[in-house]
């Protein structure tokens, strides 16, 4: 196992792939937080940048999502000076997702099959 090197919150609503995710991010030694709509993350995102050794260095941060989309996440969090400087990488199956990222100001995409 390796030495955990940062925190990654996940914003997915898939329980599935928010899990698969995780274990990835773990065995290359980063420490994944999950939260399952854009509405927990961005609760979840706020409740953790106030422990210092637990903020995220990344939200990976799904569109698609019900209660609170990818888009109102991204907005509330930019509207946010306490955790609008955490970047986010933004994923979606769509085929325009360079477009949304870089609409969003993300600093990364992973597209989703």
């Amino acid at each position: 196992m390796a030495i955990p090197t940062g925190n990654i919150l996940i914003v997915e609503d898939d329980e599935e792939t928010r899990e698969m995710l995780a274990s990835l991010l773990s065995t290359e030694g980063f420490y994944a937080i999950g939260a399952e709509d854009g509405l927990e993350g961005l609760h979840v995102l706020r409740t953790v940048r106030r422990r210092a050794p637990h903020v995220p260095c990344l939200v990976l941060l799904d569109l698609k999502m019900p209660r609170l989309s990818g888009n109102e996440f991204r907005r509330a969090q930019l509207g946010d000076p306490t955790v609008a400087g955490v970047p986010v990488a933004v994923m979606s199956g769509a085929t325009d997702i360079e477009q949304r990222a870089q609409a969003l100001g993300a600093v990364a995409t992973v597209s989703k099959p």
